[in-house]
């Protein structure tokens, strides 16, 4: 097995195509087949299925692809070792590949990423967000080095979890859209389910952390919120709700500074508090790089 056949392999689940492949790597299409049904032969499984819309994974080339980023990573690595033996942390050179969910991408991430980037400047980071199930597939196909999520705590079978804190989920509205669907109430008068399930919303996707939670709660009630927008971007919902637009249900750390200057409050109801957990996921195989034990280190500092 050569490296050469494992970097096209891997760039050809990059690229989704064997055409795209050969294009990135300079190769001719039929040499980067050729090197595919060598490293077929040599693990005696086939890896692509091919379909009219390029080339897809099976069960094995997924089972492959979490140990052929490894080697690539490691030959990188040894590399980089050779050219900066002992390299101090402001020396170090790479590449972070993080995961993140879209409220701590924008709330928490920026902070913890102006420390590590001081810390080690020639890292570049590489931030994805996407569905939770897409993340734990990029870290079953290392595809991404670190997750970090907010949820509640994930249990599953080849992942390490680091939970960092628990975050509590909050009900907020501009104070002018309560005053208008709540006159003549008592201030500060907690809703009861049926109550908030009147006001107008926004909120994230269905089926994704707090979100999934509030809709368990509430189908238990027999209730549910219809909202006016859905959007994955919680910051956007934070703006939404500060115009008036309809009240949120966020990580109180997504809506602090609104909260702190009065633009929202919180809405208190009688369903039961919500709370989640931000964690740090890793693969169980992974070789956790000088560098990326220095992001743990700066991310367990500051999140606490």
């Amino acid at each position: 097995m050569e490296l050469r056949e494992i970097e096209t392999f891997l760039a050809i689940v990059e690229q989704g195509t064997f055409s795209k492949a050969a294009e990135k790597l300079g190769y001719s299409q039929s040499a980067v087949t050729v090197q595919i049904k060598q490293l077929e032969h040599e693990l005696g499984a086939r890896l692509f299925d091919r379909v009219p819309r390029g080339a897809v994974l099976t069960e094995q080339g997924r089972a492959f692809a979490f140990h052929a980023n490894e080697i690539a990573g490691a030959a990188r690595a040894a590399k980089a070792s050779v050219a900066s033996s002992q390299a101090a942390p402001q020396d170090i050179v790479g590449v972070l590949r993080l995961g993140s969910v879209e409220s701590v991408a924008t709330a928490i991430l920026p902070e913890i990423l102006v420390h590590f980037h001081s810390t080690c400047p020639h890292i570049q980071v590489i931030v994805t967000t996407a569905q939770r199930g897409l993340m734990i597939e990029g870290l079953r196909n290392n595809t991404i080095d670190l997750l970090l999520t907010m949820e509640g705590h994930v249990h599953q079978s080849g992942l390490v979890t680091r939970a960092l804190r628990r975050e509590q989920v909050v009900f907020v509205a501009s104070p002018a859209l309560l005053e208008s669907v709540d006159e003549g109430a008592p201030a500060g008068r907690p809703l009861d389910a049926a109550s908030l399930c009147e006001l107008p919303f926004v909120l994230t996707e269905q089926g994704e952390s707090y979100r999934l939670e509030l809709d368990r709660a509430l189908s238990e009630l027999d209730l549910h919120i219809d909202p006016l927008i859905e959007a994955g971007n919680t910051e956007t919902l934070v703006h939404l709700a500060e115009r008036g637009v309809g009240a949120t249900f966020v990580p109180r750390f997504s809506a602090q500074r609104e909260l702190e200057r009065g633009s929202l409050i919180e809405v208190a109801t009688q369903l039961a508090p919500v709370e989640m957990e931000t964690q740090l996921i890793h693969h169980k195989g992974k070789w956790i790089a000088p560098h990326m034990r220095i992001f743990i280190e700066t991310l367990e500092a500051l999140v606490k």
